[in-house]
């Protein structure tokens, strides 16, 4: 392998889009997490019934879930 090649693979572009799927599922797992241990950790939450936010935050974490499973797909894969 040439000098050349070597540092064309240590030099590929950054995919921005994996990179903000990769974020902003932290964001939504992180957020959904919180919100589901919201009533464990004495986080008091008055709008909403407690039993939706615990929903809710289940469903925000399994969407973060999925955005980092997808940013991770379109790192491997771009196209």
């Amino acid at each position: 392998m040439s000098l050349q090649e070597d540092f064309r693979k240590k030099n590929k572009p950054v995919n921005i889009k994996a990179l903000f799927d990769f974020v902003m599922g932290l964001i939504y797992a992180v957020v959904g997490a919180v919100l589901a241990i919201s009533k464990f950790i004495g986080l008091e939450i008055t709008f909403p019934p407690p039993d939706i936010v615990t929903v809710f935050g289940i469903g925000a974490f399994l969407y973060g879930a999925f955005r980092i499973f997808r940013g991770f797909k379109t790192y491997k894969n771009p196209s």
